[in-house]
């Protein structure tokens, strides 16, 4: 209330109009009746500036500056106008004051309120233009992932015939494993994309978090061992009961730790698997110690296809969407160790 601007369009003006008003002579009536009136300009200032508290501040100071002024008789320099037009102007000073106040503020409320509604919107036209871009995605990816499944069923089937008449200690055997090798890794690309285009159904129950890092610690151990990343676990003495689908979020934590084994090189590293609870929320959090995320990955992090050469960009896409229909949502930031994934999840009472 008393910053730069304040002080020029209230307690300037304010103190302005009472000192022409104090030194201008009493037989000047038309001059004391302007001067009287002009001390509204400030007073619906402030209130417009400060909400009520501004308008009820300024009306106060000019009621207590005009005030002796009004009724002081005996002196040369007065206001000659009649004490109870004077005393009605004081009155309305602070009835302008409080009223401009009032209205200003309920038109700063409502202004929050539209903005606010104004961010929704626009949140919710992002959420369904991202719907509609996924759909339409997902109809494309599925119908070339099935186009490439029905020439992999064949090749599969050729490849099983053909398997018994390669003899083991041929030199075409190794060239041969290699082409089987292949096969099954387009066809488990191929499942990746129909997992993402027509994910299935989650079968939401009440579960135990705990049993979910727990079952990923089991299904990355033989890898972390192998890629020389010390797992850690870290796990609540107490139940952390969510509604969930135990598969899916196991499946949806083993993404995440293929994407930290691949941040973590051949250097090695740790890996933490961990569940927390606050409030209504529980948590799954996965986090390591490798290289921390550039920001502009990390805002595309979740986008469908966004990936370095090394695999399809799906993993993290298909994580967030089991997250969204779990009424979760994945957090990744560089905190923790380094590299933090956060799932969260609703209470199973919440």
């Amino acid at each position: 209330m008393f910053g730069g601007r304040t002080t020029l369009l209230v307690w300037l003006p304010i103190a302005a109009i009472t000192a022409l008003h104090y030194g201008t002579s009493h037989e000047l009536d038309w001059a004391h009746d302007v001067l009287r009136r002009m001390y509204y300009l400030p007073i619906v200032a402030a209130a417009f500036r400060h909400g009520l508290r501004g308008g009820l501040g300024a009306a106060l100071l000019t009621s207590l500056v005009y005030l002796p002024h009004a009724f002081a008789i005996g002196q040369h320099h007065h206001d000659p106008a009649g004490g109870l037009e004077k005393a009605l102007e004081i009155l309305l000073y602070n009835a302008v004051g409080g009223t401009a106040g009032y209205l200003a503020e309920l038109e700063r409320r409502r202004r929050r309120e539209l903005q606010a509604a104004l961010r929704e919107q626009q949140r919710l036209v992002a959420q369904l233009v991202q719907a509609g871009r996924l759909s339409a995605l997902g109809e494309v990816v599925a119908g070339i992932a099935h186009e490439i499944k029905n020439p992999l069923h064949a090749l599969a089937g050729t490849a099983e015939v053909i398997d018994p008449l390669i003899p083991v200690e041929a030199e075409e055997r190794g060239l041969w494993e290699i082409h089987r090798k292949e096969i099954d890794r387009l066809s488990r690309i191929c499942e990746r994309f129909l997992s993402f285009a027509r994910p299935g159904p989650s079968e939401l129950v009440r579960l135990d978090l705990r049993r979910v890092a727990e079952r990923t610690a089991e299904l990355t151990r033989a890898e972390a061992a192998q890629k020389q990343v010390r797992l850690e676990l870290a796990l609540p003495p107490e139940p952390v009961l969510v509604r969930g689908d135990a598969d899916q979020l196991a499946g949806l934590a083993l993404n995440i730790a293929v994407n930290a084994f691949k941040a973590l090189g051949p250097r090695g590293g740790v890996l933490r698997v961990a569940v927390a609870v606050r409030g209504g929320e529980a948590s799954l959090i996965l986090e390591n110690d490798g290289p921390p995320l550039p920001e502009v990955e990390r805002a595309r992090l979740f986008a469908p296809f966004y990936s370095d050469s090394q695999g399809t960009g799906l993993g993290l896409s298909i994580a967030a969407r089991i997250a969204e229909q779990h009424g979760g949502s994945i957090v990744a930031e560089n905190a923790g160790l380094g590299v933090r994934f956060t799932l969260l999840l609703p209470g199973a009472d919440a």
